[in-house]
């Protein structure tokens, strides 16, 4: 078969639903399909995918197994379903998954007479993956930050400062609250290597990018960093991970003969590592210096592209390893409170209406700002809703609707300030995606803030559609930092223009930043 008639896959197991990307050779799309977990696995009883105890958030591990075997259902009714030679794709960052004793021995004995689901219903150890939500690892985190010297020197050993939903925070409070599962757990996989270990039929390895949101790895090395595993785990912590983080674009071996059987795929399929969301994402947009993504979904993010040189650590951003640059690096911003939060704000003061929601948004909020932490936010750490008209707090608006643009407001100005913070790079411009970059009145906002263009990809399933091009990247004869050069010959379109920022209010945002870093360390304090 020609290289031409190859199609790769790239699958997104994201916190609502599970979506794949197929495309061509020359990258264009299709097929994408998705099941939602709330929607078409009802039985696992979760919202928006996820099962939240206070401030403990964790999703089923087997709702994705069975999600794994409805998607590939529906592939294998696809024509393109035997002429697929290429599978990576991306896992919500941070979440982990804790393999019994004989969950990885089940993958090699797989039966396609029989569903995943049936197979591997005691492979976990634990049935409950954490996943990025979780705000239950206080106590871990300043741990871990004491034992190296402080929230600055972990972010300039891993990259981050400790944060309560990376992975290695969550073993440790496992390993800290839970020593008998914890003991009996054989491997410790990420929702990436999960999906990547399920469909391989053996243990994969994690990625370098999503060893960055760990706290366990060294963002200079790419390698596990042992006075953190045995910090966070223990001495057997290394055994459980068992595999060193692996840089993208090489295979790690064929698919599952199940999968060639029963939902006939071919032998020769290879599958490569799989990485995290955000970093898929930046994939799919192929980021030049200069270039800003800014997604807008459950969680809020902000990524770009960093050389050596142009990084910093810093307490409040992410440096992670660079998904096809291994020596470049992914500049992160991630805000817990997204779509869900604005959404709410829409269902309490614009009637549950997108339109009104988006009409109330041209109104100048006229010297209020509000900052809105429904979940425990990440960045700044705070929680709940606070409000000031003028420099003073108040329980609401004198014009309650005012909450409209100023939610949109305050994510914005956030994202703005620590972007500044984390590089001395200019950003020329913005790409857009993420499900509410679909409503290009949130976009306006988001251009005028920044004062830059802003741009949106065509195709909303960027993270699945990184996925894809990861998968080609593997197949294809390349050498190192060649992914450029595969991107020249593609057939997608160029970014679209949405929306220019008018100056003069751009202005008017840059003038409002230093009351609005004042206001929001009141709202600090008060945590």
């Amino acid at each position: 078969m020609n290289t031409s008639d190859y199609y790769y896959l790239g699958l997104d197991l994201s916190t609502q639903q599970l979506k794949c990307t197929v495309m061509n050779d020359t990258h264009a799309i299709v097929l994408e399909e998705a099941v939602n977990f709330d929607r078409d696995l009802p039985e696992f009883h979760t919202t928006h995918g996820a099962i939240q105890n206070g401030d403990t958030v964790t999703s089923p591990t087997l709702m994705w197994v069975k999600a794994i075997d409805l998607l590939f259902d529906r592939i294998k009714n696809s024509p393109v379903a035997g002429k697929i030679r290429g599978i990576s794709g991306a896992g919500q960052q941070h979440g982990s998954v804790y393999w019994s004793k004989t969950g990885i021995e089940k993958l090699s004995q797989l039966d396609p007479k029989k569903t995943l689901e049936e197979q591997l219903s005691d492979a976990f150890e634990i049935s409950q993956s954490p996943i990025w939500q979780d705000a239950s690892t206080t106590r871990e985190c300043r741990s871990l930050e004491a034992l190296v010297g402080g929230a600055q020197a972990l972010a300039d050993l891993t990259g981050s400062k400790a944060y309560e939903r990376f992975t290695g925070n969550q073993i440790a409070k496992i390993y800290n609250d839970r020593e008998d599962a914890y003991d009996k757990t054989q491997n410790i996989s990420l929702v990436s290597s999960f999906i990547a270990t399920v469909l391989l039929g053996e243990l994969a390895p994690v990625d370098s990018p999503e060893g960055s949101g760990t706290n366990l790895m060294n963002i200079e090395t790419h390698r596990w960093e042992d006075k953190l595993l045995d910090h966070c785990g223990g001495v057997s912590l290394r055994e459980k991970l068992e595999l060193e983080p692996v840089e993208g674009g090489s295979a790690l071996g064929k698919i599952s003969p199940y999968y060639v059987e029963r939902f006939g795929l071919h032998p020769d399929c290879a599958i490569m590592p799989f990485t995290g969301d955000n970093s898929a994402t930046l994939v799919s947009m192929n980021l030049q210096e200069g270039d800003c993504v800014v997604s807008l979904g459950t969680s809020d993010t902000v990524l770009v592209y960093l050389k050596q040189g142009a990084a910093k650590a810093t307490t409040e951003s992410h440096l992670m390893a660079h998904p096809t640059d291994p020596t470049g690096f992914m500049g992160m911003l991630c805000y817990k409170n997204g779509s869900l939060t604005r959404q709410h704000i829409r269902d309490t003061y614009a009637s549950s209406n997108w339109d009104e929601f988006n009409r109330l948004l041209q109104i100048d909020t006229q010297g209020k700002t509000g900052f809105y932490y429904d979940m425990q936010e990440i960045i700044p750490f705070a929680k709940g809703i606070y409000r000031f008209e003028k420099g003073q707090q108040v329980q609401e608006f004198d014009n309650p609707s005012a909450n409209v643009r100023a939610i949109v407001d305050s994510q914005f100005l956030s994202m703005r300030i620590r972007l500044q913070r984390m590089t001395t790079v200019e950003s020329k411009r913005i790409l857009a995606t993420g499900g509410a970059a679909a409503n290009t009145a949130l976009l306006q906002v988001l251009s005028n803030v920044m004062g830059l263009p802003v741009y949106k990809q065509k195709g909303m399933n960027s993270a699945s559609l990184g996925g894809a091009l990861l998968a080609k990247y593997g197949v294809v004869d390349h050498g190192p930092n060649e992914f450029k050069e595969m991107m020249g010959h593609r057939e997608a379109e160029e970014p679209e223009l949405v929306c220019k920022p008018d100056l003069e209010v751009t202005k008017q945002y840059a003038a409002r930043v230093d009351e609005y870093v004042k206001l929001e360390k009141l709202v600090v304090d008060q945590q």
